[in-house]
């Protein structure tokens, strides 16, 4: 193409100048935009969410992380350990955690924490679910209305939680036996609870147990149950026979504490017992099941002999009837008679003699009228004494009796507690019994030697010359006797019997030889009688 031919260039347009705005930005900003806005937002739902910080006091951190370890009520996380640290005293050491605010309302005064971890105790396990999540802390949150934010952890996880259905009750003991944590409580054999603590008393005369009965079980606890121990076997040996009794193999193992709730003295059920309720823990079943005793009368008695056998608990007995129980035993020193004694102090149950409800119109009342009706059943023989009450074991009782031999004897109701006489027990009655016999037959077998001396020197030669007497005068009626018998030779009949007479005296001359012979030897068989074929 040629140049010359070429056409102008077209005017461009005038430009014009814009000027934006200094605000503007890209969609680009939105996403940060969008970001940093919801991190506020956490952030203020995350402070609006936290609550007060707790500081908990354990013995050790064992199993404890700190921003690890979580704060659980009902599986439901609340809280988070921050920190873990020695104490100032560096005996324990202090946990703080972070609470959210939903668990504010749960940290009062008597709410409870402790470390969950696997647990072998009292027979059962507990907390294996945390071999795999690893330990964490529990709370059972408390009724009362004081907020507290410092606490001390427990231990041992506690047996029953503020939200287990069911009532504590407390039982009084001498001593704890077999008991412990965790022991079952049974009601008709099956388990209906558990020993949740135990204490000592204050002035160390027993201990206080506490037990816990589930719901509903815990309605047939009544104000007349009865506890009592049932760890291990009863094994026990009466007049029927032997009775053996258990609860379960594991009160076999663990000890056990059982109940019964029987009716009142009318026949009714009794009502229900309330929540921390004190009951009486006895020794066995049948300490449980006895009537407790409102009246107690203490007696002293005195014994010569010995008491081995009779232990603290013994029975008194009264014609079969238990009016008490040997209570001590002591040996005391007599010093105007340089001897020892035992003293045995019963304490007797006088209701049990005319109890209140009897038809007689009540029981004996006032000591004026105790004391005279003592004092006219003494004068009748009325006196304690020791009895064997087993003879495979060799225990012994106390019985209570009226004996027509019994010396006199009076009560000294000056004293505080008064003396009852006693008679001389049986086994040692038989013994003296035995001793008088003995010295008998030793007298008598004295003058039987004396009167066998007597006939061996003064009778016995004279009845030597007399038997060689007569066994001449038997030599010559067998003589005769033979020379009869050969004139009689025909068969008459008077002739028969004079020969049948000949022959019994023939018979008696015999014996009457023998007699002779054997008194010769022997004298003394005129007494003792004649001796064995060997002597």
């Amino acid at each position: 193409m040629n140049p010359s031919q070429a056409q102008p260039p077209e005017e461009l347009p005038n430009a014009r100048l814009v000027q934006r705005s200094r605000w503007h930005f890209g969609v680009i900003w939105i996403v940060p935009l969008l970001a940093i806005l919801v991190g506020i937002g956490l952030a203020v739902q995350a402070v609006r969410a936290r609550g007060p910080e707790v500081t908990l006091q354990f013995v050790a951190a064992e199993g404890l992380e700190a921003n690890k370890t979580r704060v659980k009520f009902k599986d439901v996380a609340i809280g988070t350990v921050t920190s873990i640290a020695l104490s100032e005293d560096r005996k324990s050491v202090r946990v703080v955690v972070q609470m959210d605010r939903q668990a504010e309302e749960l940290l009062v005064a008597d709410s409870q924490f402790w470390v969950v971890r696997p647990r072998v105790a009292a027979g059962t396990i507990s907390g294996l679910a945390t071999l795999l999540s690893g330990a964490y802390i529990a709370i059972d949150p408390g009724k009362s209305g004081q907020k507290q934010l410092d606490f001390i952890g427990l231990e041992v996880p506690p047996l029953v939680t503020s939200n287990t259905p069911g009532r504590q009750y407390v039982l009084t003991a001498d001593e704890l036996g077999s008991l412990d944590i965790g022991t079952p409580v049974y009601f008709r054999r099956i388990p209906v609870g558990r020993v949740v603590g135990y204490a000592m008393r204050q002035d160390g005369s027993g201990v206080d147990v506490r037990v816990f009965v589930d719901s509903p079980y815990d309605a047939f606890v009544t104000k007349a149950s009865r506890f009592w121990h049932a760890s291990g076997m009863d094994v026990s040996l009466n007049a029927d026979g032997v009775k053996f009794d258990m609860q379960s193999l594991l009160s076999l193992a663990l000890g056990g504490v059982a109940f019964s709730s029987p009716n009142d003295e009318d026949d009714r059920p009794a009502p229900r017992a309330e929540a921390e309720a004190l009951f009486t823990l006895h020794a066995d079943q049948a300490a449980a099941s006895r009537k407790p005793e409102t009246r107690v009368e203490k007696y002293v008695l005195l014994f010569n002999e010995s008491v081995r056998g009779l232990t603290v608990g013994a029975p008194v007995d009264f014609r079969g009837l238990v009016a008490g129980e040997v209570s001590r035993i002591d040996l005391n020193f007599d010093k105007k008679k340089a001897d020892f004694y035992m003293q045995v102090e019963l304490s007797m149950y006088p209701d049990r003699f005319a109890p209140p409800t009897s038809n007689n119109g009540g029981g004996v009342k006032g000591e004026p009228i105790r004391e005279e009706i003592i004092d006219r059943m003494v004068a009748r023989g009325f006196r304690a004494q020791l009895r064997t009450g087993n003879l495979l074991t060799g225990q012994r009782y106390v019985a209570l009796d009226f004996f027509n031999n019994a010396k006199p004897a009076r009560v000294d109701w000056s004293r505080r507690r008064p003396e009852l006489p006693v008679q001389p027990g049986t086994l040692d009655s038989m013994q003296d019994q035995l001793l008088t016999v003995v010295e008998t037959l030793r007298t008598t077998l004295q003058h039987v030697d004396q009167l066998i001396v007597k006939v061996d020197r003064e009778v016995a030669p004279e009845l030597t010359n007399t038997l060689r007497d007569a066994r001449k005068t038997l030599d010559s009626a067998d003589r005769m006797l033979g020379s009869a018998d050969k004139l009689m030779v025909n068969d008459a009949p008077l002739q028969l019997e004079m020969r049948d007479a000949l022959r019994e005296v023939g018979k008696a001359a015999t014996a009457v030889r023998n007699l002779a012979d054997l008194l010769e030897r022997q004298p003394e068989a005129l007494l003792k009688g004649k001796k064995g074929e060997d002597n």
